[in-house]
């Protein structure tokens, strides 16, 4: 694309960094690119590239340059390790400090990520406190943390921002519900919530704002390769466009797709990173669009889901924000499932109050909006989350929506 002729040079030269690792060196050409289809013609590098040049063969700078090491969670087969420098580091902080919600010095930041071996809940502390923000670690993957305790610490230390996957905002407002507390009340001076670690459809945005009341930010990235995109103050999602090149590519891998269509996004690095990553299949769908925003940046990020959680169901495709768009119309909406049906979704929805119930109209209107039948489940509350363990209600892994 002509658009992207402009990056060659810095695409140059990350090129020539990344040949210092055992995995690219040999798998890089040493020519310069002189279009924009000599860099496109490389090869992709894949998750499966990943695990098994993983730890060491990625890595481009000396030893002594590395400051922090990270690992992909691992649910879906070996870990995938990534290297930070001070550089990277830097880099990422001073990235992330920039969001929209506008940290600041009198900010108290309660971080509810998991800590151990992940990146988001260390970029954010470090934003944050690069900012001036006070931080409160509350781990999500440890028993001295339960949503007991986060309610604890949001109330008597006066958290402000709460840093969290969407779906553990929610939990945290069905615990404090649970506790007798109003969300939208009993938390007065938080003013804003933070989201990463999944997608946030706009269906998802608006629930948990509405259950606390607050504005929701949202934050793109992984471990593979750190922060990749985050929310202005307009709450528009805009690509690190200085930090990487993003291609959107069609479901066959071989080219682009057009403007505002969706597909599958791949990165390249634009800075030099001790682990860099050149032509990378992220596994998520996303859409890409210029859209004017008051903030003054025009490219806006739609993330839809990983592509292996699209459901196809009689030839029409059902990602994340589908999915949560056909959740949004029902009376109870929180915690779900969906699983295929031959010819339509089967979903399983806890019912939030026991008057609750899905009218054959609204099923109806749904199958014929969405084109396929849909077919909704209310399900006891404590169903799909059991709240009798109040340690383990709050402490999942990576949030699953689509079943078998």
């Amino acid at each position: 694309m002509a658009d992207y002729q402009e990056h060659l040079p810095a695409l140059d030269r990350v090129l020539a960094h990344a040949r210092g690792s055992a995995f690219y060196g040999s798998r890089l050409p040493r020519t310069s690119l002189r279009t924009w289809n000599d860099f496109t013609a490389l090869p992709l590098t894949t998750r499966v590239d990943l695990r098994r040049h993983s730890p060491h063969g990625l890595i481009c700078v000396p030893g002594r340059e590395l400051l922090q090491y990270h690992e992909s969670s691992a649910t879906t087969g070996e870990p995938v390790s990534v290297w930070y420098s001070a550089r990277d580091l830097a880099e990422i902080r001073g990235g992330l400090a920039r969001w929209g919600v506008g940290l600041s010095a009198g900010d108290r930041v309660l971080v509810r990520f998991p800590y151990a071996l992940s990146t988001i809940g260390h970029c954010i502390h470090a934003a944050a406190q690069h900012r001036g923000a006070c931080v409160i670690p509350a781990d999500s993957r440890t028993t001295i943390t339960p949503l007991s305790r986060v309610l604890e610490l949001m109330r008597k230390l006066e958290v402000t921002v709460l840093a969290t996957i969407s779906l553990t905002a929610v939990m945290i407002a069905e615990a404090a519900e649970m506790a007798g507390l109003d969300p939208r009340r009993d938390f007065p001076r938080l003013r804003a919530i933070c989201c990463a670690g999944e997608p946030l459809s706009p269906h998802r945005r608006e629930l948990v704002g509405s259950l606390f009341g607050v504005p929701v930010y949202d934050n793109y990235g992984m471990t593979e390769t750190g922060p990749l995109a985050m929310d202005c103050a307009e709450r528009r999602l805009h690509p690190w466009l200085d930090q990487v090149v993003m291609e959107v590519l069609d479901d066959r891998l071989e080219r682009e797709v057009a403007a505002g269509e969706i597909g599958h996004l791949v990165v390249t690095s634009l800075t030099p990173r001790a682990v860099p990553m050149i032509r990378y299949l992220t596994g998520d769908r996303v859409r890409r669009s210029e859209a004017p925003c008051p903030c003054g940046r025009g490219d806006v990020l739609e993330v839809r889901g990983r592509a292996e959680d699209v459901l196809s169901i009689q030839g029409r495709v059902f990602d994340l924000w589908e999915l949560d768009a056909i959740v949004s119309r029902l009376p109870s909406r929180r915690f779900w499932t969906v699983s295929p049906l031959p010819d339509g979704l089967r979903f399983v929805v806890e019912r939030e109050r026991d008057e609750d119930h899905v009218e054959p109209a609204l099923l109806a209107a749904l199958t014929r909006d969405h084109g396929a039948a849909v077919q909704v489940e209310l399900a006891p509350k404590g169903a799909l989350y059991d709240r009798r363990e109040p340690v383990s209600f709050g402490m999942m892994s990576k949030p699953v929506y689509v079943t078998a």
